[in-house]
């Protein structure tokens, strides 16, 4: 998200990245009990104490996302039994050469890594343009009427984006000039090429240099950044709004198919990728993965939710708009290798070969797996626009293996509901602490951060714990008990994006924030 701010002769770019707020909550809020630590938490003590004397089973969780570091000491890395790592060979038979920690579906023949992600309205728009421009529905044939549907969707957004750039760019470029003019005047007045707000506080006001030094001022308000930083997010953002000028006109260079050697459209061709997970960045699926199954009590970074978890890794997105194809094999992958739960902390809105996704979900079920998705960080409703992966089919078939995740906090830091969490009261199932959560990011560092990224693995670190000691319990038994096992919210909460108070059954189906303890006591109570 980016709001632009009236400034001082200036267009203020502030990016709202989804990320840790500046409230510090007492650390480990978020595995804490209402009732005895005064925190919306998910209980993970309690839970551990029903479970004590109960013997549990290993279970595997794979996480879908953009990479791991693979040499964490503190998360349990999968190792796939059939494999030998670093030989070069294919040595289990399953058409993948050193599948040792899992799968990178982003990587190319080479070793090296895509990491161009091109948007999916622009993708789906060009690639049917074509096929569908200049007619309606009623002349599109039945097999083609999704992708028609998500066609007319796409070439809307680009629509959109299209006039909304078209209103900006002008005064962007505007801005843009004068904030490098300006830029270049306090780097020359403060000799220094890099400068905060504090540097400003040394500078004499006069009235020649007031209204600059108030400008940059106004930039630095409220965010740990300095002029160089600043200045990159508005070029990235300036070229954003430049890009969306022509997408509409100009289709996007193949830069998956070209690299990887495939064709991003036919889920025939699966052997692709290499065993690359950590060539671009592991820092998302490192923290993700810590929070399912880091290793507990070993004075180690922090201590995950499930205690007897191996974590598989398939890299299959970019942080957006990701390929169904990806995902879909990412999802049969897991499946096939031996996953019990899948963790799949990324969305979006356009889903052009959602078939492909549908099945694979359908192939989890015929198979036991529970998959949890984040619900997505925009602030908006899911019943009203769509978030992909989603928990119907194309046709309307419930999937029931599947769990829709929103993000909840605590009175401590702002709100028992993320004011950044998607929300739906269809289409979303449960909430999950998504604020101020610690977790990991390579060796023994860790970091607060935020997001529905970080509430889904909540979720699925307890689905984890279920499976691990319930182990007769079958997939859509465990989603139903995170539904309905969690905390019920008795006072109104705001709804995300307004200043509208609502009570949580508005904004999703169960009404209710996990509790990893409530799911430990129904879960023993089915399985008696």
């Amino acid at each position: 998200m980016k709001k632009y701010l009236a400034g001082i002769g200036i267009c203020i770019l502030v990016m709202n990245l989804v990320q840790a707020q500046s409230l510090k909550p007492r650390k480990n809020w978020h595995y804490l009990d209402y009732k005895e630590d005064g925190y919306y938490g998910i209980s993970l003590n309690q839970a551990y104490a029903l479970l004590k004397g109960r013997k549990s089973e290993p279970v595997i969780v794979a996480v879908i996302d953009s990479g791991i570091d693979t040499l964490h000491p503190d998360i349990p890395l999968w190792h796939n039994p059939g494999e030998i790592p670093g030989n070069g060979k294919d040595d289990d038979g399953n058409g993948l050469k050193d599948d040792y920690y899992g799968w990178n579906y982003l990587g190319a023949p080479d070793g090296s890594n895509l990491s161009v992600s091109i948007s999916d309205d622009w993708r789906t728009y060009h690639r049917f343009k074509t096929q569908f421009e200049g007619k309606n529905s009623a002349q599109i044939p039945k097999d083609q009427q999704w992708h028609y549907r998500e066609w007319k969707r796409a070439h809307q957004k680009l629509i959109d984006s299209y006039d909304s750039a078209s209103k900006i760019i002008d005064n962007l470029r505007t801005n843009w000039d004068i904030a490098n003019r300006s830029n270049n005047i306090l780097k020359e007045m403060l000799k220094k090429e890099e400068f905060t707000a504090k540097d400003l506080d040394s500078l004499p006001v006069t009235t020649a240099n007031q209204q600059l030094i108030n400008m940059w001022k106004g930039i630095f308000a409220g965010r740990e950044i300095n002029n160089t930083s600043f200045l990159k997010e508005f070029s990235d953002f300036k070229k954003e709004q430049e890009d969306n000028l022509i997408k509409l006109t100009t289709a996007p260079k193949d830069e998956r198919g070209e690299l990887l050697k495939d064709d991003d459209y036919d889920i025939t061709k699966t052997k692709y990728g290499n065993s690359n997970l950590t060539g671009v960045s592991g820092y998302h699926g490192t923290s993700v993965s810590s929070i399912i199954g880091a290793l507990r009590n070993n004075g180690i970074g922090i201590d995950g939710i499930a205690d007897n978890v191996k974590i598989m890794m398939i890299r299959g997105i970019l942080g957006k708009d990701e390929f169904d194809k990806d995902v879909a094999l990412s999802i049969r992958y897991a499946v096939d290798h031996g996953a019990k739960v899948i963790n799949m902390s990324f969305g979006k809105y356009i889903s052009p070969d959602k078939q492909w996704v549908d099945d694979a979900i359908q192939y989890a079920l015929s198979k036991d797996v529970v998959l949890v998705h984040a619900a997505g960080n925009d602030a908006s409703d899911n019943d009203a626009a769509d978030n992909y992966p989603s928990s119907s089919a194309i046709d309307g078939t419930p999937l029931p293996n599947l769990i829709q995740v929103g993000a909840s906090g605590d009175t401590s830091v702002g709100g028992i509901i993320a004011s950044f969490s998607n929300y739906g009261k269809r289409t979303v199932d449960v909430f999950a602490p998504g604020v101020e959560i610690n977790c990991a990011i390579t060796g023994t560092h860790t970091q607060r951060a935020s997001g529905t990224s970080l509430a889904s693995p909540m979720v699925a670190g307890i689905a984890a714990l279920l499976r691990s000691y319930f182990p007769s319990l079958k997939a859509p038994e465990i989603v139903s008990i995170l539904k309905k096992s969690g905390t019920a919210i008795d006072v109104p909460v705001i709804k995300p994006g307004t200043n509208e108070k609502v009570m949580l059954p508005e904004l999703c189906n169960s009404g209710k924030i996990v509790n990893a303890a409530g799911a430990v006591k129904m879960a023993m109570e089915l399985s008696k």
